[in-house]
């Protein structure tokens, strides 16, 4: 009888109750430590609530994301690059409601990040995009142009080194040189690419790759490892790889502005790192507790020291006004930020992350002379446009 009341108990004890768990995906290798040590004291301070923190290559996480969609197995929260919120429909992300979203960013900032004029992300920090790196013992003056680095190849080779380390058949670093020439990839919601600039962006490309100022099979090992070790002068690669560098390199890695090209300048596509919702998390039975974690995120004394560590700017501390009245000890931070006030935030929208596939195949085809400039870069277009279209299509 004693046995059968205290399992009643137990039963009806409003102090025995099941813990919520939330799952977190994320794309970040080099902050993945940092969003399981944030997600780890906030179950500390919330004993009831157990968060899972899991990390995928970028590529993989999207597709992962939809996938698991279909399979009712989405995770409660994602975190990724803003541009990413273009998927909103096929990852069926919530739209945010007051309490989270932020009104306080600049108007084109908030204008790029919301998908369709509606909010669907929670920004945690921007400062996502490409910069230059050098290896001071081997450049002692960063390149300002194109004309000087041709030069400096010549002086690198002699040594036995290589110039710049460049990813070579990714889109988004070609990106920089579609820029270089003024081309646009999208353009009011719409797919851009078959235009003259886009083919000036693709004849330049292959000059580097055929004078070998950059290695046309360098990935992402070469833009890591092989700078790291000295091998390269230079190298392109993303501010999540910075602090990575600063500690393989210390004192003798640098960032430079990218040289220009006949006083035209490249302006980085830039993203936010933010947290989005798929599968309509914020209207599920654990839409408090979702909240309650993107409450506890988001807090400066939470964003602050992760910020710091991956050379990246908390959302709150974006205006043009705050970069610029800061001062920082690091002057590395300094050469970010010159560089960082450059970039253009790329939009949230399906003709966004629709341009990437086309403009690979179109880059690989010009690459092996299948097709022209004019060619490659309607195939681009054609590409493009029909991926879009398959995505507005939820398909």
């Amino acid at each position: 009888m004693k046995v059968i009341l205290f399992f009643l108990f137990v039963a009806i004890s409003p102090y025995v109750t099941a813990k919520t768990q939330l799952n977190i995906w994320h794309m970040s290798k080099e902050m993945d430590a940092d969003i399981t040590s944030t997600a780890s004291a906030f179950s500390d301070l919330y004993p009831d609530i157990d968060v899972a923190v899991h990390f995928f290559p970028n590529e993989e996480l999207k597709a992962s994301a939809v996938r698991a969609i279909g399979q009712q197995a989405s995770p409660d929260i994602i975190i990724i690059s803003s541009d990413n919120v273009g998927f909103a429909k096929v990852m069926r992300l919530s739209e945010l409601p007051t309490e989270l979203a932020v009104e306080t960013l600049p108007t084109t900032t908030l204008h790029a990040l919301k998908f369709d004029n509606k909010h669907y992300s929670v920004p945690l920090f921007a400062g996502n995009h490409l910069i230059l790196f050098y290896n001071k013992t081997l450049v002692k003056t960063p390149a300002a142009d194109w004309e000087q680095l041709f030069i400096q190849h010549a002086e690198f080779k002699a040594k036995g080194v290589k110039t710049l380390a460049l990813n070579y058949q990714e889109p988004y670093w070609f990106s920089l040189f579609a820029s270089l020439f003024g081309a646009e990839l999208t353009i009011d919601g719409k797919v851009a690419l078959d235009s003259d600039a886009m083919q000036q962006a693709l004849q330049f490309y292959q000059k580097l790759g055929e004078s070998d100022i950059a290695n046309m099979q360098c990935g992402y090992e070469c833009v890591s490892e092989d700078f790291f070790q000295g091998r390269y002068a230079y190298a392109i690669n993303g501010t999540w790889s910075l602090s990575v560098a600063r500690e393989r390199l210390g004192d003798n890695l640098g960032i430079a502005l990218f040289p220009q090209l006949q006083q035209r300048k490249i302006t980085p596509l830039a993203s936010y790192i933010v947290m989005v919702f798929p599968n309509q998390s914020l209207t599920s039975d654990k839409a408090p507790q979702i909240k309650q974690l993107v409450q506890y995120f988001r807090q400066p004394e939470n964003l602050q020291s992760i910020a710091e560590k991956h050379f990246l700017t908390p959302y709150y501390q974006t205006d043009k006004a705050t970069l610029d009245s800061q001062r920082y000890a690091d002057p590395l931070y300094s050469q970010l930020i010159a560089q960082r006030k450059l970039t253009r935030l790329m939009p949230a929208s399906s003709a966004m992350v629709s341009v990437w596939n086309g403009m690979q195949k179109g880059m690989l085809l010009y690459q092996n002379s299948t097709l022209d400039a004019p060619a490659a870069v309607e195939f681009m277009q054609k590409v493009s446009i029909r991926d879009q279209k398959m995505l507005e299509a939820g398909l």
